[in-house]
């Protein structure tokens, strides 16, 4: 029994001892140690590593697109090759991982916006579709009002309700979509060309895109020649583009000053 006891508490002693020498190893930081750990950290790092910081670039991409820094719907993302180069350098482990995840961050948002601006983009706009009831004398009034406001006629119905009268005009039903935002002031105006005969409904319809490129030029011959090379034509994408940008603070592309010219003093 003592002999037992004996070689427990020599055991006991030698376990203890054990975790001293640990500790004290671990306190007194050796430098082939950390070397050790930086390295196998530093070539542990490969493209898989970056995966988490891909997709947040990814999201943080779609979520503001470059055109008005609005969500962006219906395109595809293909991550074609992923290679890294660390030069050898005295910066800590920790300090270079924090460095590229902000490179990577930024390197894939800025080239996912440039693969969008490559490929032609397009908005969408916000609808109404929008309910008139008119009789036939103010019915030019009320096409010349929606076509000026880019409005699109959907159909023209008689009403069921309606009856002729002394002067032989009847009340219709126009059905027409309209961008919200070219609704601004619409119905104070149809109710003002119309004298009051007029009255418009409007019910949010959804979005439906535009097509017309922000940034089209033209290019082929034909074009050129109808247009010229500044595209007399009003870019209704674009303007819709800026106007969004300018109430944000971003950035606006514009010429302020064009042919500007020194003025002159005439004198008799």
């Amino acid at each position: 029994m003592a002999s037992a006891g004996k070689r427990k508490s020599s055991i006991h002693a030698h376990i203890i001892n054990v975790a001293n020498t640990c500790h004290s190893l671990r306190e007194s930081g050796d430098p082939e140690l950390e070397t050790v750990e930086q390295a196998k950290v530093a070539h542990a790092l490969t493209p898989r590593s970056f995966a988490d910081k891909i997709i947040y670039a990814f999201q943080l991409a779609t979520a503001q697109g470059p055109l008005c820094a609005e969500p962006v719907q219906g395109i595809a993302v293909f991550l074609e090759d992923v290679s890294i180069s660390i030069p050898a350098t005295e910066d800590s482990v920790p300090d270079r991982m924090g460095r590229l995840t902000g490179e990577v961050i930024k390197a894939v948002r800025s080239s996912i916006h440039q693969g969008f601006l490559d490929w032609s983009p397009r908005i969408n706009l916000a609808m109404y579709t929008c309910e008139i009831q008119a009789s036939t004398d103010v019915l030019g009034r009320v096409y010349a009002v929606l076509t000026r406001r880019r409005g699109t006629i959907l159909s023209e119905t008689l009403s069921s309700t309606s009856s002729a009268s002394t002067t032989g005009s009847q009340t219709f039903t126009i059905s027409a979509l309209l961008p919200v935002a070219e609704s601004f002031g619409f119905s104070d105006e149809i109710r003002k060309r119309s004298s009051g005969s007029a009255s418009p409904q409007l019910r949010f319809a959804g979005f439906r895109a535009l097509e017309e490129d922000p940034y089209w030029v033209p290019t082929t011959e034909d074009e050129l020649e109808d247009l010229g090379e500044l595209a007399d034509k009003e870019n209704v994408a674009r303007r819709y583009v800026d106007g969004v940008r300018r109430r944000k603070g971003l950035v606006v592309q514009e010429v302020l000053v064009r042919d500007a010219e020194k003025q002159k003093t005439l004198k008799r």
